[in-house]
C-alpha cells in the first residue's frame, strides 16, 4: 500500500499550524519494537515473537532509558491492541521508509490490520530534526507552553531552559516520568492536570500510544520524539555513529 510521505519540513509544517491554530495533532513512529507489539498473536506466533531479540531485549534489560530500553515486555496483548487503536488514530506516523529494512515488516503489518496512515515520514530524523530544521524546531517552542513525557524528563527540562529558554520564551509547565507500559493510566492523569499546547514524548511504545490520547482527548500538539530526546539534552546527534552506519548522515540531514 502507497503511503503519502513527509519530508521533515513539512512535518513541522503540520506541527507549526496545528499549535498556531490550537488544534489537536499526533506525530508517532513505528520502530522495531512498536511493530513487534503490534505483531503479537496475529502476524507473529508466540513462539515467534518470544524467540525474537526484540522479546529478549525488552524482558531482560534492566535499564530505563537509551537504545535498550524498551517500557514493555512481551507478550502483552493489552498494549498490542491500545497500540493498534493509537495507530489507526494517528495523524503522522513515522516509520523506517529508506534506513532500516525494518520498514518493510512495518508496512507488512499495518496491511494485515489494513492501517493506512494519512501521512508518514522517515522516523529515524527525529534524532537530527532538530538540528537539520532548526529554525521550524525553535518556532515550534517559541512561547509555548511545553509538557516533556519520558523517563528524565527533568533532565530534559533544565537543559532546555538552560540552553534556549531565554531566546525562545517557553515555560515548561510539566515533566512526567514513564518508565513503563504499566505507568500509562498514571501519565494520562498526569497529562489531565497539566496545562500545555505541545507535548514532547520519548517512552518507546508507550508513546506512540499516548500521542493520539493527548490530540484526541485533551485537543493538543503530541510529538514522539524518541531518541531525539536526547539530542535535546547534548545538542549531539543520538547514535550518530550507528546512523552513519546505516545511511549517509547528510542525507538524514536532507530528508
Amino acid at each position: 500500500m502507497a503511503y503519502q510521505e513527509l519530508n521533515t519540513a513539512q512535518v513541522m509544517d503540520r506541527l507549526l499550524y496545528s499549535l498556531d491554530r490550537h488544534l489537536p495533532l499526533s506525530v508517532i513512529s513505528v520502530g522495531v519494537t512498536e511493530t513487534h507489539v503490534l505483531a503479537q498473536y496475529e502476524v507473529y506466533s508466540e513462539e515467534q515473537f518470544m524467540s525474537h531479540p526484540e522479546a529478549h531485549v525488552a524482558n531482560h534489560a534492566n535499564v530505563t532509558r537509551g537504545h535498550t530500553h524498551r517500557g514493555i515486555t512481551f507478550p502483552n496483548l493489552e498494549a498490542r491492541d491500545a497500540a493498534l487503536e493509537a495507530v489507526r488514530n494517528a495523524d503522522i506516523v513515522g516509520i523506517n521508509i529508506r534506513v532500516s529494512r525494518s520498514g518493510e515488516f512495518t508496512r507488512h503489518v499495518f496491511d494485515v490490520y489494513g492501517i493506512a496512515p494519512n501521512y508518514v515520514f522517515e522516523a529515524y530524523t527525529r534524532r537530527v530534526i532538530m538540528i537539520s530544521q532548526q529554525r521550524k524546531f525553535h518556532d515550534m517552542l517559541t512561547n509555548r507552553k511545553i509538557c516533556i513525557v519520558c523517563s528524565y524528563a527533568d533532565e530534559v527540562k533544565r537543559a532546555l531552559e538552560n540552553r534556549l529558554q531565554a531566546r525562545l520564551n517557553f515555560r515548561i509547565t510539566g515533566t512526567i516520568n514513564i518508565e513503563r507500559y504499566e505507568d500509562i493510566p498514571r501519565v494520562k492523569q498526569e497529562l489531565k492536570a497539566c496545562e500545555f499546547d505541545l507535548c514532547l514524548l520519548a517512552a518507546g511504545t508507550n508513546a506512540v500510544i499516548l500521542a493520539p490520547h493527548i490530540a484526541r482527548e485533551l485537543g493538543k500538539v503530541a510529538l514522539d520524539l524518541g531518541q531525539g530526546m536526547e539530542t535535546l539534552i547534548t545538542g549531539i546527534i543520538e547514535g550518530e555513529q550507528w546512523l552513519s552506519g546505516q545511511i549517509e548522515l547528510a542525507k538524514l540531514m536532507e530528508m
